[in-house]
Parts: C-alpha cells; sequence; structure tokens
C-alpha cells in the first residue's frame, strides 16, 4: 500500500533541498574566491632594476634580505648603523649603504634625500626592519631606555616613511613594517620593545587605509624568536637595564625584589629555554620578500611555527588565558616582598 506525503512533508522536503542546495553553492563559491585568491598571492613581480630601501641591514634579517634583493637584481639602499656593517653590505652587491643613527632626524632627512636622488624620485619599496630592544622588568627599566627603543623602533620608521613618501607613491610601490609577535602580545620583561611595536602596528594599520588612494601597499611582519645576534641575546641583555637601574638608584625596593642572585638566575634559566625555540631567520626573510614581490601581498605575516600556533592564539584566545599564560612564563619569580604599611591619614 503506498501512502502520499502530506502536502506539508512535501513542502519541508522542498524547503530542505533548496536550503542544502543553497549552502552547497555558498561553500563552493567561498572555496573558489579563496583558491583564486590564494593562486593570485602566489604570482610575482619582477624587482630587477627597481629600488628598495632596507633598514637594519648589519646584520641579522637584514643583512640576509638585502643580499637575497640585490642577488635578483633589485637597487638595494641597506641603511646601516656602522661602517662594517655598510661595507658588508656592499660586498654583498647592494647599490647603495647610508650609515647612520636611527635615533638622530638630521640624518633620516638626509638620508631620504640622497635615497630620493638615487631612486630618481621613484621607490618600490621600503622595509622597516630595523630595530633595538633593551629588555628588563618595568621595576628596573631606566625611563632613558624606553624613549631610546621608542626613537629607534618606532619614531625613525614614522619619519623615513614620511619623507618617502612621494616616492613610494609614484612608483605605487610597498611599505613593509617588520613587527614581531609582541607587536600582537605583550609579554614580561619587555616593555620598552612591546610598546613599540605595538605603536608600530597602530601607525601601519592607519598609513595603510590613508595611502590606498595612490595604490601604497602596506604589510606588517610578526616573526616570532628568530635565531638572530639581537634575539639570541636577548635574556643577556637584562643585565644592561638591571646595572643601569642599579647605578641610578642603588638603594630601591627593586633591589630586595630582583636582587642580582635573581637576575643570574633568570638569565641562565631562559637562555636556555630560547635556544630551544629559536627558528631559523629564512621564515621571517620569505615573507618579507613576498610582500615585497608578490603581486597581491599580505596584509599581514605570522612569520615561524610559533607565530602561527601560541601567538595567534594567545592574540584571539580570551585575555584571561593570554594574562594566566604570561604570568607563568615568569620564571623564577622575583622576591615577594611585605606588603608597605599602610600610613594614617
Amino acid at each position: 500500500m503506498t501512502t502520499l506525503a502530506s502536502p506539508e512533508v512535501s513542502v519541508l522536503v522542498r524547503v530542505f533541498v533548496v536550503a542544502g542546495g543553497a549552502s552547497l553553492t555558498i561553500f563552493a563559491l567561498i572555496a573558489l574566491a579563496w583558491l583564486l585568491s590564494s593562486l593570485r598571492r602566489r604570482r610575482l613581480l619582477g624587482i630587477d632594476g627597481r629600488w628598495i630601501v632596507v633598514t637594519g641591514c648589519d646584520s641579522g634579517l637584514g643583512q640576509d634580505l638585502a643580499g637575497q634583493l640585490a642577488s635578483r637584481g633589485a637597487r638595494v639602499v641597506a641603511c646601516c648603523f656602522t661602517e662594517a656593517g655598510a661595507k658588508a653590505a656592499l660586498a654583498h652587491g647592494v647599490a647603495l649603504a647610508p650609515c647612520f643613527d636611527l635615533s638622530d632626524e638630521d640624518a633620516i632627512v638626509r638620508a631620504a634625500r640622497e635615497i630620493e636622488v638615487a631612486c630618481g624620485g621613484a621607490l618600490w619599496a621600503l622595509v622597516h626592519n630595523a630595530g633595538i630592544v633593551l629588555p628588563g622588568f618595568i621595576d628596573y627599566q631606566p625611563m632613558s631606555f624606553l624613549r631610546r627603543v621608542m626613537e629607534v623602533n618606532f619614531f625613525a620608521p614614522a619619519l623615513l616613511t614620511k619623507q618617502l613618501l612621494p616616492c613610494l607613491r609614484k612608483a605605487r610601490g610597498r611599505i613593509t613594517f617588520v613587527s614581531s609577535v609582541d607587536g600582537i602580545v605583550s609579554l614580561p620583561g619587555n616593555a620598552p620593545y612591546d610598546a613599540s611595536k605595538f605603536a608600530i602596528e597602530a601607525y601601519a594599520d592607519a598609513l595603510r587605509a590613508e595611502q590606498f588612494p595612490w595604490g601604497v601597499h602596506v604589510s606588517v611582519v610578526n616573526p616570532a624568536t628568530m635565531r638572530t645576534p639581537m634575539a639570541m641575546g636577548f635574556f643577556e641583555a637584562h643585565r644592561r637595564a638591571w646595572e643601569e637601574s642599579e647605578r641610578l638608584d642603588p638603594d630601591g625596593e627593586w633591589r630586595s625584589a630582583y636582587p642580582r642572585e635573581w637576575l643570574d638566575a633568570y638569565v641562565r634559566l631562559n637562555t636556555a629555554n630560547l635556544e630551544r625555540i629559536a627558528q631559523d631567520p629564512r621564515h621571517a626573510v620569505s615573507d618579507i620578500k613576498h610582500s615585497i614581490t608578490a603581486v597581491r601581498p599580505r596584509l599581514r605575516y605570522l612569520s615561524g611555527a610559533l607565530a602561527k600556533t601560541l601567538f595567534y592564539a594567545l592574540w584571539v584566545g580570551p585575555e584571561a588565558w593570554s594574562a594566566w599564560f604570561k604570568r607563568a612564563l615568569i620564571r623564577p619569580r622575583p622576591v615577594q616582598l611585605p606588603p608597605s604599611p599602610s600610613k594614617e591619614r
């Protein structure tokens, strides 16, 4: 015996069929759009003869990047801090290697004029790679260190960008800021550097929107810990802030919470951990090159396994989880001080 479905059931079935078909269509369109976008990102432009400025070329990422770009025919301006760094850059085939201090505004302006003349007013890419790190817990962090880090890591890129914007607009070029995972997740013991990277992230975001009418693309690269001289000396560099505070404030309460014995143990323990997590700098160099050469560069590059996993999770996850993780990183703990006696009013 055949049972005919009621009209209500038939309508319900048709609704499910239509909804299922629409969902599959939407999914297919999204997948197709992702595939096309991925293919476009893989398409690269030739950089032979194009002028590219890279800062921080004395060592590490900048030195490697400048050499690789020059080997592909780019006219690289490798900005250095030392004469030795400039000589090494020229030996790697760069076109120009100006040597100046990024905390000197007049020197930055002079370098920008030199670059403008060299490139004939058309600059394809500006890579802000230079940076310094002066770590230390806030209790023993001299204010002069915070100002120095902000000068080099934030104010210098902002000034150099402003000086070279006409050249970049003429070429409809690229600006790449090498930030850090510390630019999306601030960590204990590194407040000056983290503050400077958070600042450059905000600056890049505003710049990206403002320069869109002229076709200037802005990318941010966030490397995790790479095996560079600056990164590998991070924990040992805590001693510099500690010793400067000892000179400025030898009787301060901070000495009780962070005695030299604590400092020695902190440096020893965490340097060993650093050796285990540091990655090959080629991960970051590859992402920076993509931001310069891709037909459709990304807005952001998370460089390295930890950047794509742990730091991404800390960035987008619940803030309470991130706070717990950061507290757990402080090993060994500073000496707990007794509460200060309350003052009578």
